[in-house]
């Protein structure tokens, strides 16, 4: 176990050379940091969710959603809530596959700040990261 975790943490030195964009926001307290990243191969996406969650270990949550090609040459997409009572990265899902989006990931890290915000504007937090770097990903024409 000690020698996967050295292998993983030498391999993710190099994941921020891969990002595309960064937004912040804290509302309550609760610091949301967004992360969009160019994915080259299948293996990125599990790089970039360790490197996250060495890199920020107080934090409470990562949410991802991801679309990338498979050492098989088939479409993945992976979207998960980390626990969060919300929907957010499954709705922007339907974006990526809607607009045939691939090897890009967006990441978004939460340090709960003490205050609850609700599920709905939680949700709503969330999403609305999502999409800006989504949109910003699609106005650079790098989107298929």
């Amino acid at each position: 176990m000690l020698i996967y975790f050295i292998y993983i943490k030498v391999r993710s030195q190099n994941f921020m050379s891969k990002l595309f964009a960064k937004l912040e926001y804290e509302e309550k307290k609760s610091k949301f940091l967004a992360f969009a990243f160019i994915l080259e191969k299948e293996e990125d996406n599990k790089e970039i969710i360790v490197s996250l969650k060495n890199e920020h270990v107080e934090a409470k949550h990562l949410l991802h959603v991801c679309r990338f090609r498979s050492h098989l040459g088939s479409f993945v997409l992976e979207a998960s809530d980390d626990r969060e009572p919300i929907s957010s990265m499954k709705k922007a899902a339907r974006f990526f596959e809607r607009d045939n989006i691939e090897d890009f990931g967006i990441y978004i890290v939460r340090y709960y700040g003490g205050k609850e915000l609700g599920a709905s504007h939680l949700d709503h937090v969330y999403f609305t990261m999502a999409m800006k770097l989504f949109e910003q990903y699609k106005g650079t024409n790098k989107a298929k």
